[in-house]
């Protein structure tokens, strides 16, 4: 066995191990409850519309807890924070992709903003900051690995079943991007590893973060497709309803 010391990253064969992990995490999620439904075509573009609507609050918060990951970087680690950063920028906004399409859809979404998501959706949320600020930073690789290789591996096979359920391209602007534009965030995966994996420690927790974010995002999943049979109302969240009381007038540049 590896020492947790700090040996060469090409010593660890992290990409090959990664890669053979999220293969594992990506078949066990499509064969969860929530898209073991999706499958067997028992949904319509209404679970769509619930799915969409827990996305944009978990998309929502990935360029700041991207932008966060970097305060954790030493030494040539601090390679990865331009790149990183550039990553977190370009992921702004996919959030109103996802607003959109439930609007596509025919739903109001005027007060989402402001609403409470699910607790599967919180969860996933939450995990990131906690695997960042309590664990070991450079596990966050999982978090990311899965997300970027997920649309990337599957867009098409889940674009061509939303057809089927009657969902239209116009509300699959979220899953389009993504199957498209997050392949050449894939290839700087490499990148981020060979930089900061530099540890069996650290591959471990990116192996253990790949596995934990495939198992929230398959109930994050569930639980918006149940939602989605029978509505349950959360709430407002009260500091984004204040936050968009104060808003500016004039836009930021």
């Amino acid at each position: 066995m590896l020492s947790p010391d700090i040996v060469p990253s090409d010593t660890l064969n992290a990409a090959e191990s990664i890669a053979a992990t999220f293969d594992s995490v990506i078949a066990e999620f499509n064969e969860s409850p929530g898209m073991a439904r999706f499958w067997n075509q028992e949904l319509n573009a209404s679970h769509w519309a619930s799915l969409m609507r827990e996305i944009y609050f978990h998309t929502r918060e990935n360029p700041q807890i991207q932008a966060l990951a970097t305060v954790h970087f030493r030494g040539d680690k601090r390679a990865m924070v331009k790149p990183f950063l550039r990553h977190a920028i370009s992921e702004v906004g996919h959030d109103q992709l996802a607003l959109d399409d439930v609007a596509a859809l025919g739903y109001d979404t005027a007060t989402l903003p402001s609403e409470q998501p699910l607790p599967a959706t919180t969860a996933i949320t939450a995990y990131p900051f906690y695997q960042i600020t309590n664990l070991n930073a450079v596990g966050y690789l999982g978090y990311l690995y899965f997300l970027e290789h997920m649309p990337t591996r599957f867009g098409p096979e889940y674009m061509k079943t939303l057809a089927t359920m009657g969902v239209s391209e116009q509300a699959m602007s979220f899953l389009h991007d993504h199957s498209t534009i997050d392949i050449g965030h894939t290839q700087l995966m490499q990148q981020y590893i060979e930089t900061l994996v530099t540890s069996e420690s650290d591959l471990e927790a990116v192996r253990y973060a790949l596995r934990t974010t495939g198992e929230l995002y398959g109930q994050m999943v569930t639980a918006a497709f149940a939602a989605a049979d029978e509505r349950e109302d959360f709430g407002t969240n009260y500091d984004e309803l204040a936050a968009l009381a104060e808003r500016p007038t004039a836009s930021v540049a």
